[in-house]
């Protein structure tokens, strides 16, 4: 078994008492607490009370199934995270289970690896949550703390005669120093001022002697209970020439409050990604964060336009938003994809703001950015099969409604395909399951290859099914199009010895191309296109079957 770090707890719902307890000590590996229910309402019960990290459930069970009760938790908490386990008869339910968004699905009888694999790549998404949640935390503890630093002072004033003998003292010097007004006059200055500073004292009070005044002094002071503060001080003379007053202002806990402060800004510049340029976005500064991340030194960036950290992949429509909402003055938001000095992309998500100076004029732009990257991975692995690296049945489903939209507002045509790879459980079977993930590989990755444009999508919709979904200017050249793919696994000459139609791994494939107004839905359009794919294989397999009329 593969190293993780377990969970807290795993809520599991079957209603067959000899699966559950087979399963129930397989699942104690992965987490700290498993609870067991039996059927959908027990399964919601416990949801409620313990509120379990993964939660694993049979969809046909008695009193709730598996999908009612997996409505009900979503609504108590959209972010759960559901695994079903299903029979191969259950095909009604299992669309069903897909439409609700859950994390997978594994088909009975139960490959305790698959679901190994399923149960760890679902921890390490939910850890990964949790470590980006507490750095988030942590960030935002920080910056509570920085803001608030308060400097308190207290004001404090005395009058000394040319000897430097205390002649009054005001209730807030009296509290500042902890003398009474009594018992600092029977003191001299120098009783309250440390014996390093007694020489620079006597060169302060010599210059105010001829100028009159000194501003913004400081010195170090002793309290009455032997504490040192440090004061800032201004000495004058007074009109008469006689004796000397002092506006002293405690400012210790200030210069330790700014100390604290440039610690601070210290963590901010090792740990916040900022910058600033001027109004033509040549960059003025850059912290230390934002070298780390980028791969540059500060000398390197500092008079550099952010084009140095451009990737190639970010539009240049995008761009031209960015520049057009702060030259208006706007704040600016978004994600953006860069580049480091080793060529390596990152994802930040960034804040750009005007700055102004005290007359109102803007003199240029500052940014902060977060490092979003290992966000972006958890988003890829949340739409990408792990098997084949190409897109699963859930942003499939997330995205062919968004695509006949699009399609039917450019008045296009959307072509969908589904292709099934012939007696694929005789291939696993005869070859071993290893074998079959490697030809699912080889597959997706030769279907991928053989798209053209930028919008062509393909997708694992399950098990050895594979969808593609894309535009055409013209119905004719879909059909040729679409039988390439046919051609393409068979040129693949991966042998299948239990092959009844060929000696090598073959598909079979079901083809709509309709104009995108004529669409109803993405339901009614996949399942026209799964009955033209059990044609395909109902009349001998290794073939496409499309809709004549429309194609």
């Amino acid at each position: 078994m593969k190293k993780f770090k377990k969970i807290n707890s795993i809520l599991y719902v079957e209603d067959e008492k000899n699966i559950r307890e087979e399963l129930a000590e397989f699942l104690e590996n992965f987490c700290e607490t498993l609870y067991l229910a039996e059927n959908g309402l027990e399964g919601l019960s416990l949801f409620k009370e313990y509120s379990p990290d993964i939660i694993i459930s049979d969809i046909k069970m008695p009193k709730m199934n598996g999908l009612e009760m997996a409505n009900a938790i979503f609504e108590l908490d959209k972010d759960s995270h559901i695994i079903f386990t299903t029979a191969f008869n259950d095909q009604s339910f299992l669309h069903e289970a897909i439409e609700i968004h859950a994390d997978g699905y594994i088909i009975k009888p139960i490959d305790l690896d698959k679901l190994e694999s399923m149960l760890i790549k679902t921890i390490k998404i939910q850890n990964m949550r949790k470590e980006l949640d507490l750095k988030t935390k942590y960030e935002m503890k920080k910056k509570a703390e920085l803001e608030t630093i308060l400097a308190t002072t207290i004001d404090g004033i005395a009058v000394l005669d040319l000897s430097l003998n205390f002649l009054y003292a005001n209730s807030a010097y009296e509290r500042m120093i902890g003398y009474s007004l009594t018992e600092l006059k029977s003191k001299n200055v120098f009783d309250i001022t440390i014996l390093e500073q007694k020489s620079a004292i006597q060169e302060v009070i010599k210059e105010v002697l001829e100028k009159g005044y000194i501003d913004h002094f400081q010195k170090k002071c002793i309290t009455k209970n032997g504490k040192k503060i440090i004061v800032d001080m201004s000495l004058a003379i007074m009109p008469e020439n006689h004796r000397i007053l002092i506006a002293t202002k405690d400012i210790t806990k200030e210069v330790n409050s700014q100390k604290k402060i440039q610690e601070y800004l210290e963590i901010i510049d090792e740990n916040i990604i900022t910058s600033s340029t001027d109004l033509e976005g040549r960059i003025t500064y850059a912290s230390k964060a934002f070298c780390n991340i980028s791969g540059y030194s500060k000398e390197e960036l500092i008079g550099q336009k952010h084009n140095i950290i451009k990737n190639m992949d970010t539009p240049v429509e995008l761009y031209e938003e960015l520049w057009d909402a702060i030259i208006k003055n706007q704040i600016w938001t978004g994600e953006l994809k860069n580049k480091n000095k080793k060529g390596q992309s990152y994802w930040v998500y960034m804040k750009i703001y005007p700055v102004f100076n005290e007359d109102g004029m803007k003199t240029g732009y500052t940014s902060i950015r977060h490092d979003i990257t290992n966000l972006k991975k958890i988003e890829k692995m949340a739409i990408k099969d792990a098997l084949t690296n190409v897109y699963n049945r859930h942003f499939f489903n997330q995205t062919i409604g968004k695509y006949i939209q699009n399609a039917k507002r450019n008045e296009e045509l959307v072509c969908f395909a589904i292709f099934d790879i012939d007696y694929f459980k005789q291939y696993n079977d005869t070859y071993g399951h290893q074998e079959g993930d490697n030809a699912l590989i080889k597959v997706a990755n030769e279907i991928e290859n053989n798209l053209h444009r930028a919008d062509d999508y393909i997708f694992r919709l399950g098990g050895e099914e594979f969808g593609i979904l894309f535009k055409s200017n013209s119905k004719e050249y879909v059909i040729e199009y679409c039988n390439q793919f046919i051609e393409i696994i068979q040129n693949l000459k991966i042998e299948h010895s239990k092959s009844s139609i060929s000696k090598h791994l073959s598909i079979s494939a079901g083809l709509v191309c309709e104009e995108a107004s004529l669409i109803e839905n993405e339901t009614l359009l996949y399942k026209k296109v799964d009955e033209l794919l059990y044609k395909a294989k109902e009349q001998g397999r290794n073939q496409l079957v499309h809709n004549k009329k429309e194609v």
